[in-house]
């Protein structure tokens, strides 16, 4: 018996962003539980009052961070325990439209300017190394998506332990899942692997030399490039062949 769900409708803008919050309001009061399965597509448009589109965006954007799951020919369910969804404030809402992304980078530029600047500063020898090896995984693994996204995030982890500042590293960690997710988009724009990549080494050249300036000014263009990007792809819309690219760099 499909599950009944209380939802009102929803306005007529930012709709995307709006039945993901919907949603979400759910999972956080618990309506919403581990295993559910969501009612079926037609329900959710009826009771929401939005397209098939913008429903599609919403439940993609939620699959991408892991808080659904989409299993074909037999519905989309519930990943997250509410406790694990509310252990991590952060890492549920993946920014969507151009406002929000802008509000990301300059919140990124805020806190990893100040982890760039400690870690050039306080990294031991054995952090510059691990961070170097993170970068050197990103260079010989140009073929596989997940396994790039997965050296980019461990080097910019590396960067934020380096720092020797628990709340830095903290909040680096709570922003992490909204990273991956914009770091996958950026890295299936064709041409973008060299740039992103030529970007993190010359952020860790900086630190190397244990240039505090040199590294926040690399820092600064590398996310001027990612802001770029972004603003060139159509970011409320996942790649219809993310999945399909993914599996082949596997």
């Amino acid at each position: 018996m499909p599950l009944e769900l209380k939802l009102r409708q929803v306005e007529k803008r930012r709709l995307t962003e709006e039945i993901v919050d919907r949603l979400v309001s759910l999972i956080a009061s618990g309506e919403l539980k581990q295993g559910d399965k969501l009612p079926p597509e037609r329900t959710l448009m009826k009771q929401l009052g939005v397209g098939r589109s913008s429903l599609r965006e919403a439940i993609g954007a939620l699959s991408l961070m892991g808080v659904i799951t989409v299993r074909p020919g037999s519905g989309t369910y519930l990943t997250l325990s509410p406790e694990k969804f509310l252990a991590k404030p952060l890492g549920w809402g993946i920014p969507m439209g151009r406002g929000r992304v802008q509000d990301l980078i300059e919140a990124r530029r805020i806190l990893e300017q100040a982890i760039v600047a400690l870690a050039t500063e306080r990294a031991s020898e054995a952090e510059i190394a691990e961070v170097k090896q993170h970068l050197s995984h990103m260079n010989a693994n140009r073929r596989n998506l997940r396994k790039v996204i997965n050296a980019d995030m461990a080097f910019h982890a590396s960067l934020a332990k380096a720092s020797h500042n628990d709340v830095l590293q903290s909040l680096f960690l709570q922003i992490r899942n909204l990273l991956r997710s914009f770091t996958e988009k950026i890295l299936l724009v064709p041409g973008a692997y060299d740039s992103v990549i030529s970007g993190h080494g010359k952020i860790f050249s900086a630190i190397e030399a244990r240039d505090v300036e040199g590294a926040r000014s690399a820092l600064n263009r590398h996310l001027d490039l990612v802001r770029d990007i972004l603003a060139s792809v159509a970011i409320t819309t996942p790649p219809p062949d993310a999945n399909r690219s993914e599996k082949e760099t596997l």
